[in-house]
């Protein structure tokens, strides 16, 4: 059982600000090849992502043919267990300190709405929280409120995400709009020395958080061309780097982390 950790104490984490490293070569090859058209990676496959193939896709940003942009990316996770991401999705919500360990050159700010440091259970100190974060994604700063929700509203059943290991799952929303761009899941899934993730970005099903007129809002931006205008193809590539440099950088940091601060 992971230990909680008092937002009041201060902790040495220097150990663990490392420099972000050059992401897997494999990667870079689907950055190269641009926004991936005619090869649809819509929301409805999020249920997939439990089958042994998977969606049969690993690293790359597809423009669907109603304008919403799907971002895929795989990272290996040696050394790493489901149970870690649980940890560290809960215990880095607490502070920027330890949300910039993640991705030391873009993450900016990181506050929690709820403070659920004291929940025992470790999904409980994120799943229904919200995080309202800054952070860099290519040369635009972005910042999202990340509403994290269970894994059964995206169409996964619980006890075969439990069976895999776990999966991370939230709502985007740009807080300057208020408008909910789509949502993000990470399923971990164990594998041989560690764990692997697949990561599923989907956005461009915008809803507007405005009341009363959100409906009508949300309405008149859903047309593909409206999608492809806000989330553009720059950003779906910009997205898949980000998301490949941060994950593989806690690939790296959370043994040790889990280690000195969870176990």
């Amino acid at each position: 059982m992971a230990k909680v950790i008092s937002r009041a104490e201060t902790l040495d984490l220097s150990a663990f600000r490392l420099a972000i490293q050059p992401i897997p070569a494999r990667v870079e090859e689907a950055i190269a090849k641009g926004v991936i058209r005619g090869e649809d990676l819509p929301r409805t496959l999020a249920p997939t992502l439990l089958l042994p193939g998977a969606d049969g896709r690993a690293d790359g940003a597809h423009r669907n043919r109603d304008g919403t942009l799907t971002v895929a990316c795989l990272t290996e996770m040696p050394g790493v267990a489901p149970e870690m991401i649980d940890w560290w999705f809960g215990w880095h919500l607490t502070t920027t300190e330890r949300y910039r360990l993640w991705h030391p050159k873009a993450h900016q700010k990181c506050a929690a709405a709820f403070d659920r440091a004291g929940e025992r259970d470790p999904r409980s100190r994120y799943v229904g929280n919200i995080a309202h974060v800054d952070e860099q994604i290519g040369p635009g700063l972005q910042r999202f409120a990340i509403a994290f929700r269970p894994a059964s509203e995206f169409g996964l059943d619980p006890a075969r995400v439990d069976n895999l290991g776990t999966a991370v799952c939230a709502r985007m929303t740009q807080r300057e709009r208020g408008l909910e761009v789509g949502f993000f899941i990470h399923l971990v899934r164990r594998a041989s020395g560690g764990s692997e993730m697949l990561s599923r970005f989907y956005l461009g099903d915008l809803r507007s958080t405005a009341p009363i007129v959100g409906p009508l809002v949300a309405a008149f931006m859903n047309t593909r061309r409206r999608r492809r205008r806000l989330i553009n193809d720059e950003f779906g590539l910009y997205l898949l780097r980000h998301c490949a440099e941060k994950m593989n950088h806690l690939a790296r940091i959370l043994p040790g982390l889990y280690e000195r601060f969870g176990a």
